[in-house]
């Protein structure tokens, strides 16, 4: 109840005076954040006493900053409260600071998306090769974001020397997405690095041996976020040449930021593991077939029967 004698403010006079608009005290109200100091009973009309002036410009003023209803909620009975106001604050000039890097990163991927429009992408040539089988130490979890990768090979070579062995002449680092398909968060990544020499487990640090693979592969030159047109380039060549996917796609780190740290000179093997699909196979099959019968059919000079 307001002093007696106290000139309590309509809620359009408090509302210009606090430069808080009608439908957001009603607001305010309904949800816990600044209540009228009287609301008459027939009429529902709200009624401020001046003295809430002072709490109004200070939800204001976190209002402005990005504070969410609820969280004006819980800071409405420490407005006075300066101890208690600054964890506040500071989390959320934090989250501010988080937001602004993301908006960063929006603005950079929108000049690159401009420049693509006025330069033509040069095309991805994509190759057919035979990754021979090797033994690797390997470190495999679940990390918060593929950007998070580095996270694991902190883990590996920190392991590393506790195995016993050698990172390998020429050694491919190799970075393993396990998942059956995208995810926004937690993917199943695993690192690799070749080894040489007699080589144990030893805390998360794996040791195996890695069969012979084929692979399709597609060159990235500089940032991942030209990787999109590798994809396309990878699926197209994929299909044109009756292949199927046979297993978890996995980059080869020619050069990456352990090397250089312009990610413009960052060159990156995107390989997917290939098979030959049923009817490939049969197409072998029956050429191999014609080839054996062709060679068995020649003509009085030697050379082979034309059919």
């Amino acid at each position: 109840m307001p002093p007696p004698g106290e000139h309590l403010l309509s809620i359009g006079e408090f509302s210009r005076l606090s430069r808080i608009t009608i439908r957001m005290l009603r607001h305010y109200d309904e949800h816990g954040v600044l209540h009228p100091t009287r609301v008459d009973a027939f009429s529902g009309y709200r009624h401020y006493s001046p003295g809430l002036l002072r709490a109004a410009g200070r939800i204001r003023d976190l209002r402005d900053v990005g504070l969410r209803v609820d969280e004006l909620a819980a800071c409405a009975p420490v407005l006075d409260d300066a101890a208690a106001l600054r964890p506040v604050l500071e989390r959320q000039r934090a989250r501010l600071l988080t937001d602004a890097a993301t908006v960063a990163d929006r603005v950079r991927e929108v000049d690159r998306l401009i420049t693509e429009l006025e330069v033509p992408l040069m095309p991805v040539e994509i190759t057919h090769r035979t990754i021979p089988a090797r033994t690797v130490a390997s470190v495999r979890d679940t990390i918060p974001g593929y950007q998070d990768e580095g996270l694991l090979w902190e883990r590996l070579m920190a392991g590393l020397a506790a195995t016993g062995g050698r990172v390998a002449p020429s050694p491919l680092t190799v970075a393993v997405f396990h998942d059956d398909a995208f995810v926004e968060s937690g993917p199943d990544v695993e690192v690799r690095l070749d080894v040489v020499g007699p080589v144990t487990e030893a805390g998360d640090v794996r040791v195996l041996d890695v069969p012979e693979q084929q692979v399709a592969v597609g060159t990235l030159h500089g940032g991942f976020d030209g990787i999109g047109s590798v994809m396309v380039a990878i699926a197209q060549w994929v299909g044109e040449r009756g292949y199927r996917f046979d297993g978890p796609m996995f980059n080869i780190y020619v050069v990456g930021p352990p090397d250089e740290p312009d990610p413009a000179r960052w060159v990156t093997d995107v390989c997917a593991p290939v098979a030959a699909s049923a009817d490939r196979a049969a197409d072998r099959a029956a050429e191999g077939a014609a080839g054996s019968a062709a060679a068995a059919t020649t003509t009085g000079d030697g050379l082979v029967g034309a059919r």
